[in-house]
C-alpha cells in the first residue's frame, strides 16, 4: 500500500515537472525558432532579389571595362609605331625620286633644249632688239675685243644665241664667261648655257629656269 502511495507521489511530482518544463521552454522555444527562421527568410530574400537600383551591380561592370584600357593604349601605340614606320619608308622613296629627278635634270642637255627652242620661237622684236644692243657692247665693255670677236647676237621671245669666235691666239673663254654674267643686263636671264671649242664659244640666254623649261618644252 505504501508503494503504491509513493508510486503515485513519484508519478505526479514527474507529471509537474514536465509541465514545469514545457511551461519553461516549451513555449519560448517557437519563439526563438520563428525569430530564426525569419532572420534567414530576410537573408534569403535579399540576396535572391537583389535592388536593381544597387551601386553594387555596377562595380563588376566597371571592373569588366578596367582591363581594356590597356589594351586599347596598347593598340594605339602599335598603330601609331605602324604609321611612323610607313612615314619613314615614304620620305626614304620621295628623297630616292628626288635624287633621282636631279640626276635626269642634271644630264638633260640644256645647251641643245635651248638651241631647238631658240629655232623654233617667234622673236619679240622690243625687247630681243633691246638685249642685242647690250650684246654688241658687251666686248668693248668687257675689254675683250681685241681678241674676241662676236659674230652674232640675236634674240627671240626669251631666248637669246651668242657666238663668239677668237680669231688668233688661245681664247679667253672663261674670263668672257665670268665677264658676261656680271653685266647688268644679264641679271634678268635664269638659265646660262655654253658650249665652246679652240675657236668659237656659243652662249644661251633664257628668261626661264630649267625648271620652267622642262616643264613648257
Amino acid at each position: 500500500m505504501r508503494t503504491t502511495i509513493a508510486l503515485g507521489c513519484a508519478f505526479l511530482a514527474g507529471g509537474l515537472l514536465t509541465c514545469a518544463y514545457y511551461e519553461l521552454y516549451g513555449v519560448k522555444q517557437p519563439e526563438s525558432f520563428h525569430h530564426a527562421a525569419a532572420s534567414i527568410e530576410g537573408v534569403t530574400m535579399d540576396e535572391a532579389h537583389p535592388p536593381e537600383s544597387s551601386g553594387d551591380n555596377e562595380k563588376p561592370n566597371e571592373t569588366s571595362l578596367v582591363p581594356t584600357e590597356p589594351a586599347e593604349a596598347d593598340d594605339l601605340r602599335l598603330i601609331n609605331q605602324q604609321l611612323q614606320q610607313e612615314n619613314k619608308r615614304i620620305k626614304a622613296q620621295l628623297n630616292a625620286l628626288a635624287t633621282k629627278s636631279v640626276t635626269k635634270k642634271s644630264s638633260r642637255n640644256v645647251p641643245k633644249q635651248l638651241q631647238s627652242i631658240f629655232e623654233h620661237q617667234r622673236r619679240d622684236d622690243n625687247w630681243a632688239s633691246e638685249v642685242e644692243l647690250f650684246a654688241e657692247d658687251f666686248l668693248y665693255e668687257a675689254q675683250l675685243h681685241d681678241t674676241i670677236n662676236l659674230l652674232s647676237a640675236e634674240c627671240k621671245l626669251h631666248v637669246c644665241q651668242l657666238n663668239f669666235i677668237a680669231p688668233e691666239g688661245e681664247p679667253q673663254w672663261q674670263q668672257l664667261h665670268t665677264a658676261l654674267l656680271r653685266m647688268p643686263w644679264m641679271k634678268q636671264f635664269k638659265t646660262v648655257a655654253a658650249v665652246q671649242n679652240t675657236q668659237a664659244m656659243q652662249i644661251h640666254l633664257s628668261l626661264k629656269s630649267s625648271d620652267e623649261l622642262s616643264r613648257e618644252y
